[in-house]
């Protein structure tokens, strides 16, 4: 109510003026609306292509890799898949060395076995843990590189449209044709 009480004139004039867009002439208009047109289609496009970094990342989180074959560089999510499986394998296995020598430690009664299993035991879960620990390095890494990839892959999606629209000197509209330079 109170933007009614104190709303100024408008003047139709100055809203309709085309000048105010650097329009000299009716010519000027159509050629941005054009060009209007085309931007839109070519953002339409983009938006169909392009992929969310965050999404690809979470996918990335969740199964090695995915998130590179999402976007279509495979052979480094390949990589990335078999040397995590392989790092998380190897962990695993070396854990439940670990753990065999752990369990003949409990058990042991005599002071020479306690330490010989103790020892055994020690090794592979030192050799466990150093696995685990690069296995989550390169976890992590996966997910900053895949981030990265992904802007990479939407940018290069953009360039293609942009080149592929450059390319198009001639466009057949259905008010007819029209040859740019």
């Amino acid at each position: 109510m109170s933007s009614c009480l104190f709303a100024s004139d408008f003047n139709i004039m100055d809203f309709s003026d085309p000048n105010k867009y650097e329009w000299e002439n009716e010519t000027d208009r159509l050629t941005f609306r054009e060009d209007y047109y085309i931007s839109k289609e070519m953002l339409q496009e983009y938006r169909a292509l392009k992929q969310s970094p965050m999404s690809n990342a979470l996918k990335n989180a969740v199964a090695p890799g995915w998130g590179h074959f999402s976007i279509g560089s495979n052979t480094k999510g390949q990589i990335f898949l078999v040397s995590q499986l392989a790092l998380l394998g190897t962990s695993i296995y070396y854990y439940e060395r670990s753990m065999i020598h752990y369990r003949k430690y409990k058990t042991a009664t005599q002071i020479d076995e306690i330490n010989e299993h103790y020892n055994n035991a020690l090794v592979p879960y030192r050799q466990s843990n150093l696995l685990f620990g690069l296995f989550v390095v390169i976890w992590g890494y996966t997910i900053y590189d895949v981030i990265v990839e992904t802007n990479q892959y939407n940018w290069n999606r953009w360039n293609e449209i942009t080149e592929r629209q450059r390319d198009q000197n001639l466009v057949i509209t259905p008010t007819g044709i029209t040859w740019r330079f």
